[in-house]
């Protein structure tokens, strides 16, 4: 198991509060499931013990898949018991339990999302709503919308999209006609989120034809209201749907019938266009461009403009004469309308292709500040580079900092600047001979943001500290946070702890001045300085003690010093504090890291009961976490334990994130363990691929390779395994690597 803290996890995250299933009674009693709570027994229960058979011992040992009926069995039995006994708590972890021996079972998580909603952690129960939704086969359509909502407010849109298409099946069969109508339309937009046209032709298909013919669907009242900026906005999303499906006839047709229902000529030209250039009618398309750019339209902004270099590059000697014929046919447009930036960023952006900086200067430059645009900013930041123009270049980075004082507009073109030896040295003697004091407040600003992303902390907050005194306190507090973090994700640790300590002496308000003190005891942490950081750590917990996340400051500080009993320690006083705390989602997910490192810490000292039990407890709550099921996974796999079930969380974390070398090297080594070596290597090459430089991976790949009998393979790769290692720091697995070597050498 590949368990790695990423320096993200080191930050504050801002967890969204995802919306709960509303009227989640209704929806159950819908589906047959009752929200009253149970009747307590007026006696206790009289069990016959006196009267139990003798056990019996059977004559050969059950199997993986016998043990788990066993276990479903008693698990299911003591679920019962618990409801009955009115310990729902007890009762839903259990059916939790239960669950993952019997996956997809409706029944158990019918009791479940009962439970749930009855105890009312909503969140748990809206998730395992999701797979009842997509188990049960008798859900109504209601239901299933409430679970589609759900998903999309999470993000979980391939979900949302199975539940909708559900949906819609029963609404047709009801004849609710508005429903199906908001169904079919929000289908259409979710598959071409998702990259998948074809599926949202499919929709606009239904859409089409309920809209064409409203008095059949009772849909006369509605269809005005329908869509954001009415039907005829309606139309053209269809018609764009269609393009992107590649049905310029379809297409055509709802172009057609949006100019119907309100003339708009300009984007009847710019939708012919369109679809001329779809049936690679390419004189068509440029025709029809010609008459929107002799009427001086302006409707379509930018789109026109690429659409007649699209064109022109097809039917052109080469695309340089292509964007030649169209910048000689736009630049008397421009000059007309100097004003207009959409053209004027285009030929900008065409101008700079070409190197052609005072041209980029001249249409771009007199816009920019009064209509920002990041591709504009990105080639007048090229222009001012090559030029060597420092003071606009200047002038040019205030105007790109963005609401959090940073210059990710300009990443690229700085990122070019920097390394750039000769530039980057001539810049930087112009700031020398400027004093602060003569620029802006955003252009120091800027400055010291750019001196960061150069790597150069102390000059960076330097200028920094020559603009705090112009802001107010507020603004400053913002400042000193944003640039804190970022000195810190930079690993510029001392220039972030000197924006931090100055942040904490503004003597803001507690809820800020708390997160102060928490990233500094992250970044004192990063320097070794473990007893200070825990100071600090135990500073920010104290000025608001009912945040799980400042306290959980103090044992991941712990976990990073290797103090492993303290934190533990510390870890499970967290949880004792706020793991019955299911309000706040923010809580629930430092429960859930929290459970996750201390499976880890268990894991390391070889206390297996443990580390499953922690990691049984995050699937109970989070019951698709693919890292959990991962790890979960890997630990029975490693140990021979519950083989069967390891291998297939193991392969459902895999097929949930194909690209995640840490559940391939599970997979991979998954298939070791079974003795399946030309599969172990498979995955595991797949998985070194994609590590590019990790130890632990090749040090699986050996092993494969051993196991298959490739045994010089298996050298060269603890060869490599063992240098990344070393360099890594990781003596433990390191040791085991070189033993293997000494042994086969």
């Amino acid at each position: 198991m590949i368990f790695r803290l990423n320096r993200c996890v080191l930050s504050l995250v801002v967890f969204p509060l995802v919306g709960v299933l509303s009227q989640a009674g209704q929806c159950l009693a819908e589906n047959g499931v009752s929200g009253e709570a149970p009747a307590k027994p007026l006696v206790k229960d009289e069990l016959p013990f006196d009267q139990l058979p003798e056990p019996f011992s059977a004559e050969t040992g059950r199997n993986e898949a016998a043990e788990n009926r066993l276990k479903l069995t008693t698990l299911l039995t003591k679920a019962r018991l618990q409801d009955h006994r009115g310990d729902l708590e007890g009762a839903l972890q259990t059916y939790q339990r239960a669950y993952r021996l019997s996956p997809g079972s409706p029944s158990i998580l019918q009791e479940i999302v009962r439970l749930g909603f009855m105890l009312k952690r909503n969140e748990i129960a809206s998730r395992y709503a999701i797979l009842l939704a997509e188990h049960k086969s008798s859900m109504s359509a209601d239901a299933l919308l409430r679970i589609g909502n759900y998903c999309l407010e999470d993000g979980q849109s391939a979900r949302a999209a199975e539940l909708y298409e559900r949906a819609v099946e029963l609404l047709k069969k009801e004849d609710s006609h508005a429903q199906e109508l908001g169904t079919q339309f929000r289908l259409l937009g979710i598959y071409l989120s998702l990259g998948e046209p074809k599926e949202a032709a499919r929709h606009a298909d239904e859409v089409s034809k309920m809209i064409a013919d409203p008095e059949k669907f009772g849909l006369a009242e509605v269809i005005e209201q329908f869509s954001e900026g009415g039907i005829r906005a309606t139309y053209d999303q269809l018609g764009e749907a269609y393009l992107e499906a590649g049905e310029p006839n379809k297409a055509e047709k709802m172009f057609a019938l949006s100019e119907e229902t309100e003339s708009k000529p300009a984007m009847a030209l710019y939708h012919a266009a369109k679809v001329a250039a779809a049936r690679k009618e390419w004189k068509v398309a440029e025709d029809k461009l010609q008459q929107y750019l002799a009427a001086n339209y302006q409707e379509a902004g930018k789109a026109p403009y690429q659409l007649l270099l699209d064109v022109m590059r097809e039917t052109a000697e080469s695309p340089a004469a292509a964007q030649e014929a169209v910048v000689k046919q736009l630049r008397p447009i421009h000059d007309q309308s100097p004003e207009f930036a959409p053209l004027a960023y285009f030929l900008a952006g065409l101008y700079a292709e070409n190197k052609n900086w005072d041209e980029v200067v001249l249409t771009a430059g007199p816009l920019i500040e009064a209509d920002t645009n990041s591709a504009a900013l990105a080639n007048l930041c090229q222009a001012y580079t090559a030029q060597a123009d420092w003071p606009a270049m200047v002038q040019l980075l205030a105007t790109s900092l963005d609401t959090r004082y940073e210059l990710t507009t300009l990443t690229k073109p700085l990122a070019d600047l920097i390394a750039d030896t000769e530039k980057w040295s001539a810049f930087q003697a112009y700031l020398k001979t400027v004093r602060p004091e003569s620029l802006s407040l955003n252009e120091r600003i800027a400055v010291a943001r750019l001196f960061q992303e150069a790597g150069e902390g102390e000059t960076s907050w330097t200028w920094a500290e020559t603009a705090l005194p112009d802001l107010d306190k507020q603004e400053k507090a913002r400042l000193l946070m944003q640039f804190g973090l970022k000195a810190f994700r930079s690993e510029q640790e001392v220039v972030a702890e000197k924006a931090l300590r100055a942040a904490i002496k503004l003597g803001m308000p507690k809820s800020q001045t708390s997160l102060f003190y928490f990233y500094l005891a992250t970044v004192l942490e990063m320097q070794d300085k473990t007893d200070d950081a825990l100071r600090t750590a135990k500073r920010a917990a104290l000025l608001d003690e009912e945040s799980a996340l400042l306290r959980s400051r103090i044992p991941w500080t712990l976990y990073h010093a290797g103090r492993t009993d303290q934190a533990v320690q510390e870890y499970e006083t967290l949880l004792g504090k706020f793991s019955s705390d299911y309000d706040n989602q923010q809580t629930r997910q430092v429960v859930r890291e929290a459970k996750r490192l201390l499976s880890s810490l268990a894991s390391q000292k070889g206390d297996l009961d443990t580390a499953t039990e922690w990691l049984e407890q995050v699937l109970d709550e989070f019951p698709y976490d693919t890292g959990a099921m991962n790890d979960l996974g890997y630990l029975w796999v490693d140990h021979g334990q519950n083989l069967g079930r390891g291998f297939d969380m193991i392969r459902q974390a895999v097929a949930d994130e194909p690209d995640n070398y840490a559940f391939l090297d599970s997979l991979g080594w998954a298939y070791y363990r079974l003795g399946r070596y030309s599969d172990a290597i498979y995955q595991l090459e797949k998985a070194a691929e994609l590590a590019k430089d990790d130890g632990t991976v090749l040090d699986h790949l050996g092993d494969a390779y051993l196991g298959a009998g490739q045994k010089q393979k298996a050298i060269d790769t603890w060869k490599k395994a063992s240098e990344l290692l070393e360099q890594a720091d990781e003596p433990e697995v390191l040791s085991k690597v070189l033993d293997k070597l000494k042994q086969q050498t």
